[in-house]
């Protein structure tokens, strides 16, 4: 289990900074899509609710580290969001492509909807409208990347998979 965390974290740092170094300085990219939440929401599926909810933190950390955002914003969403697709690791096949595309959109949306009840409580933070031209192209980018991402994290799903027997029911 040790290995799988660390080679989790990695993934997590890898994707963290690929969103931040390389993506955010695309200028002709309106907003950034979120390989972090995508990779978080992989690995929640692939080893439950607990190792979701560890994983999410740790994204959410290392978020909070690398951007300006008030510290323990993205700790305390993407927590949520591990654990919420954690719930779903024994009942959801992670290969195809409709699987990626509608758990990935619907973490985007309740992504959104979460920072816009934190925002309700912390007033520095300017929450994205669901409605808005931004969280629509955000959803777009994050729904196309997503069987990419989990494809490429397919590859390392005997290395990241705590759980070694449930690795054929997920091929």
């Amino acid at each position: 289990m040790t290995k799988s965390f660390f080679c989790s974290v990695l993934i997590i740092l890898g994707a963290a900074l690929i969103e931040s170094t390389i993506l955010s300085n695309l200028y002709i990219l309106p907003v950034i899509p979120d390989l972090v939440l995508i990779a978080s929401v992989y690995i929640s599926l692939l080893n439950g609710r607990t190792y979701g909810q560890l994983t999410g933190f740790v994204s959410g950390l290392t978020l909070d580290f690398i951007t300006g955002v008030p510290f323990g914003l993205n700790c305390i969403f993407r927590t949520l969001v591990g654990y919420v697709y954690g719930l779903f690791a024994d009942h959801i096949v992670i290969s195809g492509l409709v699987i990626p595309v509608l758990t990935v959109s619907t973490a985007t949306i309740l992504k959104t909807i979460l920072i816009w009840v934190i925002s309700l409580f912390y007033t520095a933070i300017n929450p994205v409208s669901i409605i808005s031209f931004d969280f629509l192209i955000e959803l777009l980018f994050n729904v196309v990347l997503a069987p990419f991402v989990f494809k490429f994290l397919s590859f390392f799903k005997r290395t990241i998979n705590i759980h070694p027997e449930r690795t054929s029911l997920n091929d």
